[in-house]
Formats: structure tokens, C-alpha cells, sequence
């Protein structure tokens, strides 16, 4: 069994993003107390992001996946030790280390990590939307429709579309002046601790990149058709 560790899982991820025919921008790394890291980029479609970064324009209003993969780092080691090697640290209490030790197995429930994927259109798409209830229905009517037909690969898949008051016309009543100020379909692929190597840590990988890609046309036809 190849060993994995936290480089290489970065570099299948960007590599799979490459894949699917997205670039990546904002790349960033950290860990979350006490045994979480977690690595995040920003992906566009790469044809867009070329333009952009050609100088051609200042700023892209085009849809973006926020790409965050999660580690446990616990997980992670035990991955790469097995059982046999935590066994060496362990001792029954009050015994040596000569001492028989009880039978050790990885729990097939817990995950090595998750991959979450959150889709969402440029703000400047939601800043131009009025404020009207049945579009705003059809909107998640249309999301989820996307949600649906992309995320069958994925273990979860949620929308999320956060209102916003718009006072143009006054306050009293809200219903007719909501519009949507934050919109994301966010998907989630777990990572298991059992049996996960470098092959399958890929293709959960490719998945993800896949249904980033395939949403983000999904969030752009849906605006460019209005939703009407």
C-alpha cells in the first residue's frame, strides 16, 4: 500500500480539477483543531480564467466552485501505519508493553475525509435580479433541478439560496421584496479510512472535478435562460 500524505492528496485534487477542464485560483491550506487540515482553491472554467488572467478584463462574472478538502490527520496516519503500527504505541493499562494487547480493526464507519464542493453564480448575477416571488421560486425550482441531474455521484447535495430585503418599494410587505443575495448548490463526497489508497483517493477526486465542472454549466444555463 503507497502511503498517502497531505502534498500528494492536495496534488491529485488540482490534478483532477485540470482534468475536468477547470482552473484554480486562491490557493490556500490550514488545519482546524486538533487533528483536521483542510485545503481549499477557487475554480473556474479554465477558458475564462485564461481571458482574465490574459489582462483582458479586470474582473470575471462568470460561476466558481469553492473546492475544500478535509483531512483527518488522525485518520491519515492510521491510513498509513495500519493497525499493526498503532499497535506499537499502545499498551494495555497497567501492563508492558510484552503484555498481549486485545485485537485492534479500523472502524469501516469513520472517514479519512470529506470533499466539499460549493457551486455559485458571481454576485453581480444576484445584484441584477429583481425582486419577485415566482421567479425567485422558479430559481430554486431550476437549481435544484441542476443539483439533481449533476450530483448523482455525490453523497449529499443541497441548495442553498439566502434572502435578502430589498427596500425599493418599501418594507411592509417582504414577500415581494425578497431576492436572492446569496445562491450555492453544494455537494459532498466522503472519504473512507478503510481500504481508501492512492487509485481510489483519485477517482473520488475525479468525481468531485466532474460535477464541479458539470454544475457550474448547470448555474450558468439556469441564469442565462432567467428562470422565467
Amino acid at each position: 500500500m503507497s502511503t498517502l500524505t497531505r502534498h500528494q492528496m492536495g496534488s491529485l485534487l488540482l490534478g483532477a480539477l485540470r482534468q475536468a477542464g477547470l482552473g484554480v485560483r486562491d490557493l490556500f491550506e490550514g488545519r482546524q483543531e486538533p487533528l483536521s487540515w483542510f485545503f481549499r482553491v477557487l475554480a473556474y472554467d479554465q477558458s475564462e480564467l485564461d481571458i482574465l488572467e490574459s489582462g483582458a478584463l479586470d474582473t470575471l462574472h462568470a460561476p466558481s466552485a469553492l473546492v475544500e478538502l478535509v483531512v483527518d490527520e488522525l485518520a491519515l496516519g492510521l491510513t498509513n501505519i495500519e493497525v499493526g503500527g498503532l499497535s506499537t504505541y499502545l499498551v494495555p493499562e497497567g501492563g508492558t508493553a510484552e503484555d498481549e494487547l486485545p485485537a485492534l480493526g479500523l472502524d469501516p464507519d469513520v472517514m479519512l475525509g470529506f470533499l466539499h464542493i460549493d457551486v455559485a453564480p458571481p454576485a453581480l448575477w444576484l445584484d441584477e435580479r429583481e425582486s419577485d416571488p415566482s421567479r425567485n421560486e422558479a430559481l430554486a425550482t431550476r437549481l435544484t433541478q441542476v443539483a439533481q441531474e449533476v450530483g448523482a455521484a455525490s453523497d449529499t447535495v443541497e441548495v442553498h439560496i439566502e434572502g435578502a430585503l430589498d427596500p425599493e418599494g418599501g418594507w411592509e410587505d417582504p414577500r415581494e421584496n425578497v431576492r436572492p443575495a446569496g445562491v450555492a448548490v453544494h455537494f459532498s463526497f466522503d472519504i473512507p479510512l478503510v481500504g481508501m489508497e492512492e487509485r481510489g483517493l483519485a477517482g473520488v477526486f475525479s468525481r468531485g472535478a466532474d460535477v464541479a465542472s458539470a454544475a457550474l454549466e448547470g448555474i450558468r444555463s439556469v441564469f442565462r435562460g432567467d428562470v422565467d
